[in-house]
């Protein structure tokens, strides 16, 4: 039986390194790239959310406009003749000059 000098255990380790390092090479880039395909997944989910509130608050900026048009809208309606006229005839019962007004009876059952 041949005991092997520490040289040939040496360089038997030596070689049975070699077969290895390529399965560790695999092993780093396949460990690599999952860590990048689930940063790369989070990243996408919070990327759905940031479009989802851009878009809620997208809708919420048209709908503020619109509400913003509908009071200029009013403001300017509100400085007219027709609408102080139309204000002065509902709530205060004035009536132009030759205008007849006419009450109606209320019914009682």
């Amino acid at each position: 039986m041949d005991i092997p000098s520490c040289r040939e255990r040496d360089s038997q380790v030596k070689k049975r390194g070699y077969i290895l390092k390529p399965r560790v090479k695999i092993f780093l880039i396949l460990l690599f790239v999952c860590y990048f395909g689930i940063i790369m997944f989070k990243q996408e989910l919070k990327m759905d959310e940031q479009r989802e509130r851009i878009h809620a608050l997208k809708e919420q900026i048209a709908h503020t406009e619109d509400t913003n048009a509908d009071l200029e809208h009013m403001i300017h309606y509100t400085d007219s003749d027709e609408y102080i006229e139309k204000v002065a005839r509902e709530r205060l019962g004035w009536v132009k000059k030759g205008e007849i007004i006419f009450i109606e009876k209320k019914k009682e059952n």
